[in-house]
């Protein structure tokens, strides 16, 4: 497809979906690093819901030989099953083993440019509904910049979704929400135990003024909540705020984690719940 220059021609692209509108905040280069989505626009979105879900999907790894494509599969069924089902992409979405990077490409069961391929058809279905509000790449995806480039570009473009290679900063209006906001991260650090996971988790939480902030890359679950400061007219009012750490779809047996006897995990994802009258809660799935 042609290479989209002008990230506003996203939002044309998906007319004729039952999705929010799309306007971009800040962009820097060819990436988008700021979004709002208007899910009170009656003309894009007709059937208002009293309530949304924003799922995490991050660390999928495509190519690797751990993928759990089944798992996968049917994750994605369950997100489909709901037309109120949104979807943040954390990164690694394939893992583009080159031999630059730490990792074999024996490790791979395909080239890094048939991945791209193969997740964006995997991840099409949600695409072609419009279920795909962002994506921050991952350092899996940046393994292909010293070859060809930034391979999360590429996925993104062929989505038509908004991609970052840091951060990404997304704004939902929706009811009460005015609105309510998140910021998304790959994730950064080797961190081994759950106290040093949950240091990058709450140090990127002391980041920009959002209620959640989403992050992958080290294939664990936490959750941490805390609260900010805010001035309302003439009180101080305490904020809820929320991290969460989604895992990944990668198998544990035999891949480098068990190698290395690292703590095993299995897939949970960060999911949202956002309610008209204002109010939000976190799960794990």
């Amino acid at each position: 497809m042609p290479r989209i220059t002008n990230w506003q021609e996203i939002d044309r692209l998906r007319d004729g979906l039952i999705s929010p509108r799309l306007t971009i905040k800040q962009r820097e280069d060819d990436e988008v690093k700021y979004v709002h989505y208007d899910f009170d626009d009656k003309q894009r979105f007709p059937k208002q819901p009293n309530q949304v879900e924003l799922t995490h999907l991050t660390d999928l790894q495509y190519g690797s030989k751990g993928f759990q494509r089944d798992r996968f599969l049917a994750y994605r069924d369950w997100i489909l099953s709901s037309p109120n089902r949104f979807v943040f992409l954390g990164g690694d979405l394939i893992d583009a083993a080159t031999i630059l990077s730490v990792a074999s490409p024996y490790d791979n069961t395909e080239e890094p440019i048939d991945q791209v391929d193969g997740v964006v058809e995997l991840l099409d279905p949600l695409a072609a509904k419009g279920r795909l509000l962002g994506y921050v790449g991952g350092n899996h995806e940046r393994r292909t910049i010293k070859t060809f480039g930034d391979c999360g570009r590429t996925i993104a473009r062929e989505l038509k979704v908004p991609y970052s290679r840091g951060v990404q900063l997304i704004d939902i209006k929706f009811g009460a929400h005015n609105p309510f906001k998140v910021s998304l991260w790959h994730g950064g650090g080797s961190a081994r135990t759950k106290g040093a996971k949950a240091q990058m988790l709450h140090r990127f939480m002391h980041q920009a003024d959002s209620q959640v902030y989403l992050v992958g890359h080290l294939h664990d679950v936490v959750l941490l909540f805390d609260w900010r400061q805010q001035r309302v007219g003439n009180k101080i009012k305490l904020q809820k705020i929320a991290g969460i750490m989604s895992s990944s779809f990668q198998g544990y047996w035999n891949s480098y984690a068990e190698v290395s006897a690292m703590s095993p995990s299995d897939t949970m994802m960060a999911r949202i719940l956002v309610d008209r009258s204002g109010g939000w809660e976190c799960t794990l799935r």
